[in-house]
């Protein structure tokens, strides 16, 4: 399943792009919409979507509400960093469960891949925390870095493990043939959401050849 990454796109052309994906990311933090157009977004596109607002462009208690409006309005999966503050996912964390919404909890090192106890760690500690999925996204600059990431899936399930960059992107579709639930993809007419991202269409021919 491809889950298409939306980046600052005219909301007409999200719910478009979301209304035909497998699945979508709406990321808040990039199309800033304003929080009453989320119901019409989300209810569109149901519980296909992630809602993701990174850090950056909002603060923490702007971001909570975002997310919790996107819950409210019927996404099927929230995406929170696992390093964020602990009032921030203890808040959201059972929110999203009491509303029947499923708990991404993600890990992004854009600089390395960690070695592969402490990739394991990061796994213990989601789960701990009531990750429904757990996310990781780590630079890859070598084959054993995109090795430990991969590897990862001979012990774990509800995973999403991949590497970044143009050494990394081949674990992208490796990952879906493990057994990722899903594999991020950004729009054919847009731009990456992330290093060593593949488009849509690019991901889809590529799985075919598989």
């Amino acid at each position: 399943m491809f889950c298409v990454s939306i980046p600052s796109l005219p909301l007409p052309r999200v719910r478009d792009i979301a209304a035909r994906a497998d699945m979508a990311e709406i990321r808040l933090d990039l199309l800033r919409p304003a929080t009453d157009e989320l119901p019409a977004l989300f209810s569109t596109c149901g519980r296909k979507t992630i809602a993701t607002c990174r850090a950056g462009y909002y603060d923490d208690p702007a971001r909570a509400g975002m997310l919790k409006a996107a819950i409210n309005a019927g996404c099927g999966y929230v995406d929170l960093e696992l390093d964020a503050p602990c009032a921030f996912l203890d808040t959201l964390i059972p929110y999203a469960k009491a509303k029947g919404c499923k708990v991404i909890l993600s890990y992004h090192n854009f600089e390395a891949t960690p070695e592969a106890e402490a990739l394991e760690l990061i796994i213990i500690e989601a789960l701990a925390c009531g990750a429904d999925v757990v996310k990781i996204a780590a630079m890859v600059h070598t084959p054993s870095d995109a090795a430990r990431l991969l590897a990862l899936y001979a012990r774990h399930t509800g995973l999403v493990a991949f590497g970044m960059g143009e050494m990394g992107k081949f674990t992208r579709v490796a990952a879906l043939k493990l057994g990722a639930p899903f594999a991020y993809v950004f729009p054919d007419d847009a731009s990456p959401t992330a290093p060593g991202q593949y488009s849509e269409s690019e991901m889809r021919a590529l799985w075919q050849r598989l």
